[in-house]
Order: structure tokens, then sequence, then C-alpha cells
């Protein structure tokens, strides 16, 4: 591959030592895969391009917390499964997000859809569940981009909401956001209490009609007990 050329920039504000560079555009429009220490390779970095992410769900937000507050990225996130808890699996799952820079924090408005396989509540039979959700969460920052610097939360001004920067979520020191988690939660709460597979549903399977029919297993041991219980029969 024949060498690229890149520019070398210093930029107000900067940590003299410390230089942002423009990676060579044939790098950065991967947009999928890990590098060697876990972390993804798929990076928000032109305005007005779609990052595609396929079956992950991080995205490096590096160059887009550099930007001015107001600048978003549009993402398209694909899995063919994600695990909700250790029964229940998310499968075909798409999502369509625009991620806007605001002063420490990246807002992410999202639509997912997709299907999870229930079990019937009146049939017992297993059946998919269609989701369709539309959430909004707020990632905070941990880093300073430019700088390296940890950043210390806002000081809480009560309990309340000492609980919310603990459900908060956090774009973390490599400046990863994971939708992950937040994806989950949404997806759970797109789910019925009570899962039904349809107006078509045949209920119940019903293996006995006659109500004279002796009963058998368990139930056999139970009418025992209640005619032993009973001063008519056991008189």
């Amino acid at each position: 591959m024949d060498s690229l050329p890149y520019t070398v920039t210093v930029t107000p504000g900067v940590t003299p030592g410390v230089f942002v560079y423009a990676v060579p555009v044939a790098i950065c429009t991967q947009g999928r895969g890990t590098n060697g220490n876990g972390t993804s390779n798929a990076m928000a970095h032109d305005e007005g391009r779609v990052v595609d992410l396929q079956d992950d769900t991080r995205l490096n937000v590096a160059s887009l917390l550099m930007e001015p507050v107001g600048s978003t990225r549009d993402v398209e996130l694909a899995l063919p499964e994600f695990a909700l808890d250790d029964e229940l699996v998310a499968r075909n799952v798409e999502m369509q997000a625009r991620l806007t820079r605001l002063q420490d924090q990246i807002l992410v408005s999202a639509h997912a859809t997709g299907h999870v396989q229930l079990e019937c509540v009146r049939c017992l039979e297993p059946y998919d569940q269609p989701f369709d959700q539309e959430f909004t969460e707020q990632f905070f920052q941990t880093v300073d981009v430019r700088s390296g610097a940890e950043l210390a939360p806002k000081a809480s001004t009560g309990a309340e909401e000492d609980d919310d920067e603990d459900l908060r979520f956090s774009i973390d020191e490599s400046h990863q956001l994971d939708f992950g988690e937040s994806l989950r939660q949404w997806i759970l709460l797109a789910l019925p209490m009570r899962p039904t597979c349809g107006d078509a549903c045949p209920g119940p399977s019903i293996t006995a009609t006659d109500e004279n029919a002796p009963a058998s297993g368990s139930f056999a041991d139970l009418a025992r007990l209640l005619d032993d219980m009973d001063p008519d029969t056991s008189a």
C-alpha cells in the first residue's frame, strides 16, 4: 500500500508536547473490529457520515469530543444476537442512533428493533416477540480528550442525585462509548410482562374433558388426601 499523506497540527489548549494528528481516511473508515487491547476500531470520525457497527456495541468518540458543542454523528448498529440475561436473547437487533456533543457528555437518541423468543403465558409455547423502542441516554466523559486528565464528577446536592449518578452511563478512559448496557435495559423494558403469542393463541392444552376421569400423579395423591379429610367419606 502506498503511504498516505497526513498533516500534523497543534490545537489551541493542548498540553505542550501533545499533538493531534489527522489519521488517513483509508484507516478511519474501517468502522468495525477490535484492536489488540480489546477496544473497538470503529470511530465516529466524519460528521455527515453514517458509522456502521456490525456485531459490536462500542464506538470511539474521541473525534466527536474534540468538536464544538452541537456536533453530531449518525450510527447504525446491527447485532445478529444480543444477550439480555442468562435466559433471554434478542435477535436481529438493529439500531439507528444520533450522537450529539454536549458540554461534558454525549446525548444518544436511538431507535431499536428486533425480536426476543418468549414463552406464552396461555399456551406455554415459545414465540418470537418483536420490539420497537425509542430512547435517549446521556453518556458522561470521564477523561479529558485533549489532556488525558481525569474529569471529576459534578458535586451532587442530594441523595436522589447520588442515586442517579450511580445509574448513569459513562465514556471510558479510551473514549469508548458502549451502547450495550443501555440497549439491553431498554429492550427489557419494551417486553410485555404477560407475554402472549397473539389473538390466535390456542390457549392451554387440555388432555381430558371428562370431569369424572381418574386423576394421576400428584393430583391423585391430593384427591386421596382430600377424601381422607372429608368426614362424609371417612364415616
